[in-house]
């Protein structure tokens, strides 16, 4: 992981501007984060991310709000992406 993606993915509080720069970035850069960063507002815009990668590193992160979990393990049109999200849910429930 690189200095940026360190930066963002040891954050607690966001501003608009990080999630912005997050929304920014290329898309393997967001999946990467996407696994592990905590806000909740980027979690939920990055779950509707294009790129399946995106998707399921949202789908892998426990931080994850349980009705988006949800909605990825019931509708999302990637298998991967719901078979992730269906674990996730398994492990928090």
């Amino acid at each position: 992981m690189n200095g940026n993606l360190e930066f963002y993915a040891s954050l607690t509080e966001w501003t608009p501007w990080d999630e912005a720069a997050v929304l920014k970035m290329q898309y393997l850069q967001r999946a990467e984060l996407a696994k592990s960063i905590t806000c909740i507002g980027l979690l939920v815009d990055l779950s509707m991310d294009q790129h399946f990668e995106v998707r399921k590193g949202v789908a892998e992160n426990p931080r994850t709000p349980l009705t988006t979990l949800r909605r990825l393990a019931e509708q999302d049109f990637c298998g991967s992406v719901k078979d992730a999200a269906k674990y996730t849910l398994s492990a928090l429930i």
